[in-house]
């Protein structure tokens, strides 16, 4: 019980501990960021240079725009080196000196500072300073003051148990102390309660002095005997303890220890009964469920179990039951599943239909250039310009047919994966080979190489259809296609980077969809083959954005 009550403690301060941390760092991230603006920094030196009321609204003016970024600030505000306040989100205070008391430590601090503060009316604040620069030169500070529910808003202490509590403590001077949560309130007056370095009996005390354990035989405030757990926020220099009365543990001991004992001899009658009981009724159900259980192995599944009592033969009664149920779901799920097949036959069958209308429209075009390129050559023989222009259109729309055709018959006709030791950086050589660069292009191939088990033509087909889009969605732009080659220890990992337009965030999720293309002229089964044959291959294919890139992982053997 001690051990488990220690655990949940430890588990409670680490919790809260990292919480505590993140939303220090992220304010700290913020007050960094902001410091580096450099308008805010421009304003700062403006005034300081010139310190007319033109600068100083000037700056004023930044700062509130600089505050509304911060929509959970309750203050900011920047003073010079000497602690005048230059600026200010309470522009009562401008141009009077500041009483921050460690004013003096933070302006020769590089780093961003926090710290926990009252404010003259006496609300509790959590104060994040940082000095402003422009180079090496200081030019001043900027605070900004934060309720602290901020920090603590998310702190649940009623996860500890009815005398769990969590103190949390900065440092005030060498032997002094200042809890800092929980914030106690008195007639709407807050109480600031300070403690001694010398009460080491005290869990916050030993979290103060940076001791990150577990206590048995520590005391709370009341003075009662508790177990503790503490930690230490090193960025802001906080104790965070986290005890429970060691009375509660005890009293939840002792009521265990008789709910034990309880338990135990309810269930030593209860076996006794039982036992007595089953003497007298177990022969004829035990029967009735031999029977039905061999009826069930003589495929009759309209039988059913009428065993009716109130013991361990009932529940057999009703996994038999069951066991009907699910036979009958199980015949009928076959019945569905062949009606599936049938269904999906016929949707394959509609698939093709579509697939050919489509290659039936986007091969019209292609032949009739092809015609009319034949008969301007016809025509035209003499011209030998002509004729390596029209040639030209025609080799262009042969290889546009052929790529489509390519597409469709890598789709619809899957065969079988043929595994030989391959190069990967010869199949990208071959594959390059195939296809048309234009001269704006350039590709990077990989210094490295890797032997894998793979099909080299299929693979092949996969780079040649990932290069020719990549070289699409350039076009006529200068670019660069760099592919990279990596592996696990059990995995080839290729990887196809373009610098072509980003992939729209509503169409990446589609692409390897059948039938699905952002080109005109595409027939939208590239990528579903690619997918098809890396999945033959037991490998996966995926791609990002901001920058395009293609991944695919195989086996490096099978």
């Amino acid at each position: 019980m001690i051990e488990h009550t220690i655990n949940n403690l430890k588990f409670f301060v680490e919790k809260e501990k990292e919480n505590i941390e993140n939303k220090i760092n992220i304010h700290f991230t913020k007050l960094d960021l902001i410091s580096n603006k450099i308008e805010l920094l421009q304003s700062v030196e403006g005034y300081n240079n010139f310190r007319t009321s033109e600068n100083q609204k000037k700056l004023n003016d930044t700062l509130n725009r600089i505050k509304k970024d911060l929509n959970d600030v309750s203050k900011i505000y920047i003073t010079n080196l000497d602690g005048k306040i230059l600026a200010s989100s309470k522009t009562t205070e401008i141009n009077e000196i500041q009483t921050y008391e460690r004013f003096n430590e933070v302006k020769n601090s590089e780093h961003t500072t926090i710290d926990f503060i009252f404010t003259n009316e006496g609300n509790p604040m959590v104060l994040f300073s940082k000095i402003l620069t422009i180079g090496t030169n200081k030019i001043g500070v900027i605070f900004a003051e934060f309720e602290s529910q901020n920090i603590f808003e998310d702190i649940n202490v009623n996860a500890l148990g009815k005398t769990g509590e969590l103190s949390i403590a900065k440092r005030i001077i060498e032997n002094e102390i200042l809890l800092i949560y929980p914030i106690l309130v008195e007639e709407e007056v807050i109480l600031k309660r300070t403690i001694s370095m010398e009460k080491d009996t005290i869990p916050i005390i030993q979290a103060m002095m940076k001791k990150e354990d577990h206590f048995l035989n520590l005391t709370n405030l009341e003075n009662e005997s508790v177990l503790a757990v503490t930690g230490y926020v090193e960025d802001a220099d906080w104790g965070i303890a986290a005890n429970i009365n060691k009375s509660e543990i005890f009293a939840s001991l002792q009521f265990s220890l008789f709910l034990l004992v309880f338990v135990f001899i309810i269930m030593s009658i209860s076996v006794v009964l039982i036992a007595t009981f089953f003497s007298k009724t177990i022969a004829k159900p035990i029967n009735e469920i031999v029977n039905v259980s061999n009826q069930i192995a003589n495929g009759n599944l309209n039988v059913k179990s009428n065993v009716k009592t109130n013991d361990e033969l009932n529940q057999l009664s009703n996994s038999f039951n069951h066991m009907i149920e699910s036979l009958k779901k199980m015949m009928k799920i076959e019945e569905e599943l062949e009606d599936s097949k049938t269904q999906l036959k016929n949707e394959r069958i509609n698939t093709i239909g579509m697939l050919a209308a489509q290659i039936a429209h986007d091969i019209k075009n292609p032949l009739y250039i092809i015609k009319n390129s034949t008969e301007i050559i016809k025509r035209q023989y003499v011209n030998k310009d002509v004729i390596a222009r029209e040639t030209s259109r025609i080799d262009r729309g042969i290889a546009r047919i052929s790529h489509q055709v390519n597409d469709v018959l890598n789709y619809i006709n899957i065969t079988q994966i043929e595994f030989i030791q391959t190069s990967l950086l010869k199949i990208l050589q071959y594959a390059i080979e195939v296809l048309k660069i234009p001269e704006t292009i350039e590709i990077i191939l990989p210094k490295n190489d890797l032997v894998v088990e793979c099909d080299p033509e299929k693979m092949e087909s996969v780079f040649s259809n990932i290069l020719l889009n990549a070289i699409q969605a350039i076009g006529s732009n200068n670019g660069q296609i760099k592919v990279k080659i990596s592996q696990t220890q059990n995995t080839a990992i290729i990887e196809f980077e373009n610098t072509g337009p980003d992939i729209d965030e509503n169409v990446l999720p589609k692409i390897f969809e059948p039938l699905f293309s952002t080109k005109e002229k595409g027939t939208g089964l590239g990528l579903v083959s690619c997918k098809n044959i890396i999945k033959q291959h037991g490998g996966t294919i995926t791609a990002t954005s901001n920058p395009v890139i293609f991944k695919i992982i195989i086996p490096i053997g099978h």
